[in-house]
């Protein structure tokens, strides 16, 4: 039944405890990549989505997700989850899609300077990513935000301390 994704954020950590009551944490989260993989943009897009009835069937019959919560409970339940933890898990997932012999492929490393938080009031500087993708495949490994654009190298060296690539794969800057 289940096809693989839930399982994978079955371990991410919350702020709060939570009993499941409703829908399962793994299973909100699951609802919110199948959704952003259709190209929906926001929770409000993703509920109304997965509330439909052929897309509510499908979930029941693929994914096991029985219930579909409101969309302010999506919301809460989401605002539950610890950002790292949530990386983790789903970096393990991303790993499941790389093909047992990957020594050919490349990861390219990037930052980005966010510019449309220039123009948010409460925050002092523009948000600033560092992102690890497997070119070959174009899947992003993982993400890191930095202060500032300085703040970068050592943001990279973190970045590849968390990335299961030891003796896997080639690395190439840009």
């Amino acid at each position: 039944m289940n096809n693989g994704i839930t399982e994978y954020f079955e371990d991410v950590e919350l702020y709060e405890e939570y009993d499941g009551y409703f829908c399962s944490v793994p299973d909100i989260i699951t609802i919110a990549i199948l959704g952003s993989i259709c190209g929906l943009r926001n929770v409000h897009q993703i509920h109304r989505w997965a509330t439909n009835d052929r897309v509510s069937k499908y979930l029941k019959e693929e994914f096991g997700i029985g219930h579909v919560p409101c969309y302010y409970w999506i919301l809460s339940l989401l605002k539950y989850i610890k950002p790292e933890s949530l990386n983790r898990c789903f970096a393990d997932w991303v790993y499941s899609f790389m093909p047992e012999k990957s020594r050919d492929m490349t990861i390219s490393l990037d930052g980005k300077t966010i510019c449309s938080t220039l123009k948010m009031d409460k925050i002092e500087s523009p948000l600033h990513i560092i992102s690890a993708q497997i070119c070959e495949l174009g899947l992003t490994l993982a993400q890191r935000c930095t202060d500032d654009k300085s703040n970068e190298i050592p943001a990279v060296q973190e970045l590849l301390k968390e990335l299961k690539i030891k003796g896997q794969l080639s690395l190439q800057m840009h």
